[in-house]
């Protein structure tokens, strides 16, 4: 008889046909099975409706709704599980085999500790760059400025139920970073596995480049209104926090005007500037 994990595993699947069978596999494949998968199809086109009526095993359920985002597709979801534990899984990413198992481990031995990551890697154009990223997780100072954990997370199911699930009004994205405060501010830990068990495919359009490039500051400034308290409560680090990174990207400045690569290009712009400027 196999263990039980006390795990369902949430894939918001929105238009990923052509990888959502390896998110399957990689979550069937654990050294610790999960109890369910449910596949929420948020109202994509026919190609991946096609892939989403094959899957046939005795574990998955894949339940429908009209395009309505992430947010609203993983509460839906994690109001029909029945275990202690939810995993998210986006459609077009994959964890390792042994996630699982060392995940559920953290959270059985640790009370404090509400949520479990891992370091990973990133897919793009079918390769798997080597470079490691390595979230820091820990408490909810950690996050004041960056969201330091991964959205694709081992988390306690009564979590959710303390901040009310996901945040739906955040659409346009940051919902994981918002979703990671409010679990912290309750006196959580987020615990992250210091070895790479997940891999986080890049694509040339997706919604954390959009949030990124064309909502930032509006998403950020949501998030400092929703947990201003928190901030206020937590000031000194952030403003520590924030000492840091604006050092780092005066540094970052620095290096790239001191460079070979900036200096002769700024040679070879010379006559254009002077062309641009002699013709106004």
């Amino acid at each position: 008889m196999r263990p039980k994990s006390n795990v369902t595993v949430i894939m918001p699947c929105y238009n990923d046909g052509k990888y959502v069978m390896q998110a399957v596999h990689s979550v069937l494949n654990q050294t610790l099975k999960p109890e369910k998968v449910i596949i929420v199809d948020d109202g994509s086109g026919p190609e991946t409706k096609t892939v989403l009526k094959q899957i046939n095993f005795e574990n998955i359920e894949v339940i429908h709704q009209d395009n309505q985002g992430v947010c609203v597709a993983r509460n839906n979801g994690i109001k029909l599980a029945q275990t202690k534990y939810i995993l998210n899984l986006d459609a077009d990413d994959y964890f390792e085999p042994s996630f699982i198992e060392k995940a559920v481990k953290v959270l059985n031995e640790h009370e404090e500790v509400g949520v479990v990551g891992c370091f990973y890697r990133t897919l793009k154009n079918n390769k798997i760059e080597q470079n490691i990223i390595k979230p820091l997780g820990g408490s909810v100072e950690n996050f004041l400025v960056k969201n330091n954990g991964l959205g694709n997370a081992l988390f306690r199911l009564k979590c959710w139920e303390q901040v009310l699930g996901y945040d739906e009004k955040m659409a346009k994205g940051y919902e994981d970073w918002d979703f990671w405060i409010s679990i912290l501010a309750k006196g959580w830990n987020m615990h992250i596995i210091q070895e790479p068990l997940f891999t986080y495919r890049i694509k040339q359009v997706s919604r954390d480049s959009n949030a990124m490039q064309n909502h930032d500051i509006e998403l950020k400034t949501y998030l400092f209104k929703k947990h201003q308290k928190l901030y206020l409560d937590n000031f000194q680090s952030f403003a520590n926090q924030m000492f840091y990174v604006n050092n780092r990207l005066k540094k970052e400045k620095l290096k790239s005007l001191n460079s070979l690569d900036y200096k002769i290009g700024n040679i070879i712009l010379v006559p254009f500037r002077f062309l641009k400027k002699w013709i106004k």
